[in-house]
């Protein structure tokens, strides 16, 4: 099983070090955005853990990202995906956890992939056996797993995948390091710059833009884009330069969505702009519309119109889809924007990186 293993690297000379997090299975994703920072193996390239799991390439995904660790300047740390499947896969007692778990993760990933592969959803094997049939298919890919590192001293950088608690930070569980929620918002109690991934960057800003947070004065480095996870989400590459002893930062991300060209000029009267926030999706009914549906979040207390298709119920709450912003998109005609989503007349995009509403007969899709 995963050990809590810490590696420490320091370099002397010029470097480039390139850290790409939570690619969750988008291989292409993955292989695109390192083209376009021009990747070699001349850089020092970090992997920050969950690599694996929710998208519908995770193999590949493996697969490459072994290929990259036979460079030593590749280090691949492990995240929470990564020790929550070694552990359902390897650990007879959590078998019975394997349906469970395929049931409240609806998304792609390798154990799906093989149980469904095998046909294992017929009934003829036991969970254990569902256990054991999983594990051989995957010896190798789980065998990988299991050797990964959980930090990376690397110079004045702290790599881990969720955060620390504490100055000593090896005597730190694997919970801690690979699973908890709000490091951000606690803080760092160590000199060095802490960068992490684990959760997407909007989670801790007021809008739905999930570029890294940069924050130099806290020593914090959040560069989950959300791939995988969020409905708004790109795959980030934080770039770290050292050129004569001085470090510089630069950025880059990948987010493939349909373009859309605005055909009119639109102008809305000055909003007050509401968002939903990862934890607190719960939400109350106050007037259903055509379209949108004026609301009252629970943990805020605000009124807000969501769109329709954005509300569900689970047990006896009424809760929003995802994160959520209330925004109507002012554009000019001809202006470019990402689509999102098409909903029933209107589009969820993002126009120069404000997401936001706009109707559908206003929007000409880029073939």
């Amino acid at each position: 099983m995963l050990q809590p293993k810490h590696k420490t690297v320091k370099v002397k000379d010029d470097y480039r070090l390139i850290v790409v997090s939570d690619i969750h299975g988008h291989y292409d994703r993955f292989i695109t955005l390192l083209k376009e920072v021009n990747y070699t193996q001349e850089d020092y390239l970090v992997i920050l853990g969950d690599f694996i799991e929710k998208g519908d390439q995770v193999l590949d995904t493996i697969h490459f990202v072994q290929q990259l660790d036979r460079n030593e300047r590749t280090f691949v740390l492990a995240g929470n995906c990564e020790w929550a499947i070694n552990a359902l896969c390897q650990i007879p007692e959590l078998a019975g956890e394997i349906p469970k778990y395929l049931k409240r993760v609806d998304k792609n990933g390798c154990i799906r992939y093989v149980y469904n592969l095998l046909k294992l959803y017929d009934g003829t094997e036991t969970t254990l056996g569902v256990q054991k049939r999983i594990r051989e298919y995957l010896k190798d890919e789980l065998d990988y797993l299991n050797q990964l590192y959980v930090t990376l001293k690397f110079n004045d950088f702290l790599f881990v995948h969720a955060g620390i608690e504490g100055k000593d930070y090896k005597k730190n569980s694997l919970s801690t390091l690979l699973e908890q929620k709000d490091f951000y918002t606690k803080g760092n109690p160590r000199d060095e710059i802490v960068v992490i991934g684990h959760m997407p960057t909007c989670n801790f800003k007021n809008d739905l833009n999930n570029d890294i947070i940069l924050d130099l004065e806290r020593r914090i480095i959040c560069v989950d884009g959300g791939t995988g996870v969020k409905n708004v989400s790109q795959l980030n590459a934080l770039i770290i330069n050292q050129t004569n002893g001085v470090v510089h930062y630069s950025e880059h991300k990948v987010q493939p969505l349909p373009i859309g060209v605005i055909n009119k000029n639109i102008v809305h009267e000055v909003q007050t702009i509401h968002t939903i926030q990862f934890p607190y999706y719960e939400i109350k009914i106050l007037e259903k519309g055509e379209y949108f549906t004026l609301c009252e979040h629970i943990h805020t207390g605000v009124s807000m119109n969501i769109k329709n298709e954005f509300i569900y119920q689970r047990h006896d709450q009424t809760l929003c889809l995802d994160s959520y912003v209330d925004r109507m998109i002012n554009a000019k005609k001809g202006d470019r924007i990402k689509i999102i989503g098409i909903y029933d007349g209107y589009t969820y995009a993002s126009h120069n990186g404000d997401v936001g509403w706009l109707k559908n007969e206003d929007i000409c899709i880029e073939q």
